[in-house]
């Protein structure tokens, strides 16, 4: 696949999933936080914008460029998605100026305007649950209750068992 493909097509799958767990790879002392962001733009070289809310700690002279991974989940789509990137934090004035609307709606003072450039994303498919009729329904559901679903652990001692 070419490159200008997989950019159309991480595009495309990050627009339908929108909404991602950001997690930071930093040793910085002053780290930002995980966070759920939603994404505001993609754009077509592989940079994923988004705000987040500005933590108390916050300074100015801390890490503006950092490792983080966006992962990407929604319940009722068939996929989820994982990227990994270098994310920057956007202040200059000039280069938010040409920032698109899209992106900057929701963009205040208490915010900080984020730029992850992909430089590795996993896709995967979700496998489709098996359809179970009332019947089956119902002996798992006595199973259950009775004998439970087997999540628990043995372990022997004295040539006893014990589960927990």
């Amino acid at each position: 696949m070419k490159a200008n493909n997989q950019i159309g097509f991480i595009t495309d799958k990050i627009n339908k999933l929108e909404t991602a767990i950001l997690q930071i790879h930093s040793n910085s002392l002053l780290n930002l936080p995980a966070a759920l962001v939603q994404t505001r733009h993609v754009d077509e070289s592989g940079c994923v914008w988004f705000t987040i809310n500005k933590p108390a700690s916050y300074f100015h002279e801390s890490d503006h460029s950092f490792h983080v991974a966006l992962n990407y989940y929604k319940k009722e789509i068939p996929f989820y998605l994982n990227t990994y990137g270098i994310a920057r934090v956007v202040t200059d004035a000039e280069e938010i100026s040409r920032i698109p609307i899209s992106v900057m709606q929701d963009f205040t003072n208490d915010k900080l305007l984020v730029c992850v450039h992909i430089l590795e994303a996993n896709y995967y498919e979700k496998e489709p649950k098996q359809a179970l009729n009332i019947f089956q329904k119902c002996k798992q559901s006595l199973t259950n209750l009775f004998i439970g679903n087997n999540e628990y652990y043995d372990f022997k001692v004295d040539q006893k068992t014990f589960y927990a």
